[in-house]
């Protein structure tokens, strides 16, 4: 009786150790090094804004960081169980250059391209020299954007960090995020720019 047990044993570990592996548990998902999970992006503080460019949207929705470019600037928010973009100019609300929303992945679904995924993804143009992209997890935002000016944005406010893209000068990578998850992503880029 002994020796039919110690399968069953092993078979219920090895079916607990697949499902741990699958929960999302673990520092690629997220997790910080000390062990606690990361604020989700709904969680965060909000900030507010010169006029409102999200007045149409419906539901709750929660700025959560702005970037100025000359005349243009980006706004990171969220939406109930969505990220969003919009990117309009500052000197009327209503001329939107690019507007991208993606949902949160669901279980199982997303890509996980940097820490704190998985992530689900959207992306758009404006005029021909402005263009977005959106990787959206319920913990991090992580996009690229070229305003067609050129340049660094010239402020930032949010939770947000903000580099020039090495091989796009013309080209920011922004991401969103609580500090520890902003810089996990922040060593995950240094770490493959330094393997190529």
């Amino acid at each position: 009786m002994a020796k039919n047990k110690q399968p069953l044993v092993i078979g219920a570990a090895l079916i607990f150790l697949l499902v741990g592996c699958e929960s999302g548990g673990g520092p690629d998902m997220g997790t910080s090094s000390d062990g606690t999970q990361p604020a989700a992006l709904n969680e965060l503080d909000s900030i507010s804004v010169a006029g409102d460019p999200l007045a149409d949207i419906a539901g709750p929705v929660k700025i959560i960081s702005e970037l100025q470019y000359g005349q243009s600037r980006l706004i990171a928010y969220v939406n109930g169980d969505s990220c969003g973009i919009l990117a309009t100019s500052k000197g009327d609300v209503n001329v939107n250059r690019i507007h991208l929303v993606s949902k949160w992945p669901a279980r199982g679904e997303g890509t996980n391209n940097y820490p704190a995924g998985p992530y689900n993804s959207a992306s758009g143009a404006g005029d021909p020299q402005s263009w977005a992209s959106l990787l959206c997890s319920k913990n991090a935002m992580v996009f690229e954007y070229a305003s067609g000016e050129g340049g660094a944005p010239e402020q930032a406010r949010g939770p947000v960090t903000a580099t020039q893209v090495a091989d796009r000068p013309a080209t920011t990578r922004i991401v969103v995020g609580d500090a520890e998850v902003r810089k996990q992503i922040e060593n995950h880029v240094k770490g493959s720019a330094s393997a190529q």
